[in-house]
């Protein structure tokens, strides 16, 4: 029986790991199909073949509890005709959410927490070292893995970016961009950090990963973490390490043409700052090699572009009081979208009426002038977790969080601490899905009574 025991852990581990892998490889897909959503399926199946090994059982809350969160969904999808690429997507965000609540439930039932744990910390130490690989490789035109998964930008299909003109070099890691690779490992640090599985080498190591980011979702998080470790009355000497460490790497430029001036991603550019006559600040560019000029001008312009999605999402944000929500995951974005176009086809036939249909093309995914010409015919993304479930689900969803933390708190307000940083990493993530390896670090952080409720 140990034997057998002992050989089911070890291949629960290895499927973990592979699982695992496949999640962090974001900018990497195969036939189209993106290697995370391939990792979050194994991982649903893995969780799911636990379940039915401890015979853990399903409560009637726990179904009622997804249901409510399926129903708006579920409520819309017969009110119109949706192409089979809309199918697609709401059948994805479907799976998401009930593998995120599937998962949660099971893993915090699961007798093969320290397995699960191990396997993550595991695969922890690979990211860092692979990811600091790439950051060292990129700089000095070291090998990297071709990256095939299109990019972020406002429509998705722009390139991936490694290198930024503005400022310092960004570490990107496996991901397609900084702040999501912050977004799906910061609540996998959160979990190992409180799980006390941890060690100096993997707070160096966490604090390169998340500070090299120069992510501002990080330095949020990191703050967040001090102040509840300042609480918890939990600084030590590795809290500490971990702490300096970050805002070392988080606040000294690392200039990539500075330090490899011979890579062949750097352009040959001047940039000089000043002031406009409307005292506006202004950026200037000054090309030696013209044919660096695209990069540079979409380099520049992703900054402003950045800048007015954050703008745009406070904005919708703030309306959230007059709006209805519970507009399920097929409509939210398209709202959103409606929201942010509300004046752009005057705005666009008064000033860029004559702008050549070549043109149009060429700043399809950002702005020229005031014309921003995809929002009338593409749906963007709200780029925030909590969001977009509160106007996807509706208000229900506020209501499940309350409660989870009134539970905890309730229980032992250390763990309830541990689980309001936690629940505000994965509400503050870019990815809208409440994805599978959310619900595993959910899972991970408490543990149920197998007959719990």
């Amino acid at each position: 029986m140990a034997i057998y025991l002992s050989n089911f852990e070890k291949t629960l581990k290895s499927l973990l790991s592979v699982s695992f892998l496949l999640i962090i490889f974001d900018s990497y897909e195969i036939f189209e199909i993106p290697l995370s959503w391939l990792g979050s399926f194994l991982l649903t199946f893995i969780v799911f073949k636990l379940y039915r090994k401890e015979e853990i059982k399903f409560n009637q809350l726990m179904f009622v509890c997804v249901l409510l969160g399926l129903l708006p969904t579920l409520l819309t999808l017969s009110n119109s005709f949706h192409s089979e690429d809309e199918i697609i997507y709401i059948l994805l965000r479907i799976f998401s959410f009930v593998s995120f609540a599937f998962i949660s439930f099971v893993i915090a039932k699961s007798k093969y927490k320290k397995v699960v744990l191990e396997s993550l910390k595991s695969i922890f130490y690979i990211v860092i070292f692979f990811s600091l690989y790439l950051y060292i490789a990129q700089i000095f035109n070291l090998y990297e893995p071709f990256r095939n998964r299109p990019g972020t930008g406002v429509l998705g299909f722009d390139q991936q970016n490694n290198f930024w003109i503005s400022g310092s070099h960004r570490m990107v890691g496996t991901f397609r961009e900084p702040v999501f690779l912050v977004s799906v490992l910061f609540p996998i640090f959160l979990v190992i950090h409180f799980k006390n599985m941890n060690s100096i080498k993997f707070y160096v190591g966490a604090a390169l990963l998340f500070g090299l980011t120069k992510s501002e979702l990080a330095l949020v998080l990191v703050v967040l973490l001090i102040f509840i470790e300042l609480i918890r009355k939990n600084i030590g000497l590795n809290n500490l390490l971990f702490f300096l460490v970050f805002f070392i790497c988080f606040l000294i430029p690392i200039k990539e043409c500075d330090i490899s001036p011979n890579n062949i991603e750097c352009p040959q550019y001047t940039i000089t700052e000043g002031t406009s006559s409307n005292n506006s600040d202004t950026k200037e560019v000054e090309y030696k090699n013209e044919s660096t000029e695209d990069t540079v001008i979409n380099q520049l312009d992703s900054i402003q572009l950045e800048d007015r999605e954050r703008s745009d999402i406070i904005s919708f944000a703030l309306e959230f009081a007059s709006l209805n929500s519970g507009f399920g995951f097929n409509n939210t974005n398209e709202i959103y979208t409606k929201h942010l176009s509300k004046n752009i086809n005057q705005e666009m036939y008064l000033v860029n009426r004559t702008l050549p249909e070549y043109l149009k093309v060429k700043f399809l995914s950002r702005s020229f002038g005031t014309g921003r010409y995809f929002l009338t015919y593409e749906n963007i993304n709200i780029q925030n977790n909590f969001l977009f479930n509160i106007f996807s689900i509706g208000m229900i969803y506020v209501v499940f969080i309350v409660l989870f933390l009134i539970y905890f708190f309730y229980k032992d307000f250390d763990q309830g601490l541990k689980y309001l940083l936690l629940l505000a990493s994965i509400s503050l993530a870019s990815f809208e899905d409440l994805l599978p390896i959310f619900g595993l670090c959910i899972g991970l952080m408490f543990t149920m009574d197998r007959n719990e409720s």
